[in-house]
């Protein structure tokens, strides 16, 4: 057993460790940009736990409303070492962001988080795949370009529109993310720290696309 923040942590390591050893294996990957490569394998990785959000959003739902009831955090929570997998990881990763970041991440009769987890899954995660796929077996700059682009482009995009929603959501009253008294936000989204994630996967497209445009 450990803490929700161990088994993050962990999950983590393991990734920089395996994205790491890969780099050293395919020298195509060691030809790239690092902050590319190391955010395509991120992004692929994303991949995994979107797709198991989707599966499992229901279980996602029960932990998140769980978590609310009991005023508990995952980070402080008890998990077997199973939770290591990325599948499992993201249930509870999930469930801390439904609970304490944005709640339409909780709702049963609300298709919202999954049309966003499942879309940036297709067209973020998948291509994010294929990019790297093309940079190996290929070895075609052009079939790697395209991907990448659609990958990143569609991250970037998916994150704009996102937060920008969420951002609207704050003044309705009607809305479960309306800044309250049960649900504050506090400056700058302070009383929701689990919503700075999101500067990873707004700056990290804009990065890698730039990027890509000075070569």
């Amino acid at each position: 057993m450990a803490l929700g923040l161990t088994i993050g942590a962990i999950e983590l390591g393991l990734y920089f460790f395996i994205s790491h050893q890969l780099r050293k294996k395919w020298k195509q990957f060691g030809e790239m940009d690092a902050l590319t490569y190391y955010w395509l394998a991120m992004t692929v990785l994303t991949l995994i736990w979107e797709c198991a959000f989707v599966l499992n959003y229901s279980n996602v739902v029960d932990d998140s409303e769980a978590l609310i009831q009991h005023g508990e955090h995952v980070w402080t929570n008890q998990y077997d070492f199973s939770y290591v997998l990325p599948w499992k990881l993201s249930t509870i990763f999930y469930s801390e962001y439904g609970a304490y970041a944005d709640q339409e991440y909780m709702l049963r009769n609300n298709d919202w988080s999954r049309v966003i987890e499942s879309t940036h899954a297709i067209f973020c995660g998948l291509f994010a795949y294929l990019a790297l796929h093309h940079k190996v077996k290929y070895k075609n700059t052009d079939k790697y370009l395209i991907m990448l682009s659609i990958s990143m482009g569609s991250q970037l995009m998916n994150s704009l529109l996102y937060m920008a929603n969420y951002f609207n959501e704050l003044g309705y009253p009607s809305s479960v993310n309306y800044c309250s008294d049960e649900f504050p936000c506090g400056f700058a989204l302070l009383h929701r720290p689990f919503m700075y994630v999101n500067i990873f996967w707004t700056c990290m497209p804009l990065y890698v696309i730039v990027k890509e445009l000075k070569n």
